[in-house]
């Protein structure tokens, strides 16, 4: 009996003993294909192409706009009629709304005094236009500071705004631009500089400039807020590209191109900026292929989406 108890006791011992080598050797196999997985997952990123997004160079117009806000307003002043001289109005010859042009009588004053008798003295416009109020009546007394009526003319429309000093170097008489006011979303009026202060304002640094109309004012009323962009240049058939393709390296101006489905890094020369377009005079062609969007560095595969 003990013989057969320690028997069986052997067999217990090595079925145990390869249960356990069984068990190590599954893993160390284990092991060793986790091991593996880095290096085959380093040779898939190696290869990763990265999408990017990308525009072709083009010849274009660029344009760089100042904007700025200013109020409609008028450029002629209501003129007020005044008598030559003192006396009673003899009578008023004009109501409120009636067009008159210059030289057309008004009025008439009677200089006469107590014990005489004079001849009535007509009161003349002295502008074109329309009777916007009359301020006398007939039998009160005037002098000749006194007006008598006022006389709006055909009134011009103008843009006055204010340009800050930094921007005054840009701005010249002539240069065209645009208006636009709320009332009207989306529609566009034509204007151009036509005066510019000769002083700047000691304490907001700004400078006065006036806008003219160059085409139609229809629905504009003195009053409006408007919102002004003045063309400052303009370059006729120069390369344009995104300003947010630019980036620097080492100290220049860079941009990334695609060559081949490969970002390759391409040094440039900025002539001109607009915050959203760029000219570009060296460093790029017509046509080539600028990326503007995607993570890609230089030597990078890429595939523009």
């Amino acid at each position: 009996m003990k013989e057969k108890k320690n028997l069986f006791d052997r067999m217990v011992t090595i079925i145990l003993l390869l249960v356990c080598i069984a068990l190590a050797t599954g893993i160390y196999l284990r092991s060793g294909k986790e091991k593996e997985l880095p290096q085959f997952g380093s040779e898939q990123q190696e290869q990763t192409v990265v999408n990017v997004s990308a525009v072709a160079v083009r010849t274009d117009t660029f344009t760089n706009i100042t904007k700025t806000n200013g109020e409609i307003t008028s450029d002629d002043a209501d003129v007020g009629i005044y008598p030559d001289t003192a006396g009673k109005v003899a009578g008023i010859l004009v109501s409120k709304g009636d067009t008159v042009a210059r030289g057309d009588v008004i009025a008439y004053i009677d200089p006469s005094k107590p014990g005489s008798q004079y001849q009535l003295s007509p009161v003349l416009s002295t502008a074109d236009g329309i009777v916007s109020s009359v301020s006398a009546t007939t039998g009160q007394t005037v002098g000749t500071t006194d007006a008598l009526a006022t006389i709006s003319g055909e009134k011009t429309l103008v843009v006055l705004t204010r340009v800050s000093e930094r921007n005054l170097g840009t701005m010249s008489i002539g240069l065209p631009g645009t208006i636009s006011v709320a009332a009207y979303p989306g529609r566009k009026y034509p204007v151009e500089i036509s005066y510019i202060a000769p002083s700047v304002d000691k304490t907001s640094r700004t400078v006065e400039v006036e806008l003219s109309f160059t085409g139609n004012t229809d629905g504009l009323m003195e009053g409006m807020y408007a919102s002004a962009e003045v063309t400052t240049e303009r370059l006729e058939d120069v390369l344009v590209i995104p300003s947010g393709a630019i980036s620097t390296y080492a100290g220049e101006s860079v941009v990334y191109v695609v060559r081949d489905g490969v970002s390759c890094r391409q040094a440039v020369t900025v002539e001109e900026s607009n915050g959203t377009y760029a000219v570009i005079s060296s460093g790029l062609g017509e046509g080539d292929m600028v990326i503007t969007a995607g993570n890609a560095g230089d030597g990078t595969a890429v595939n523009i989406v």
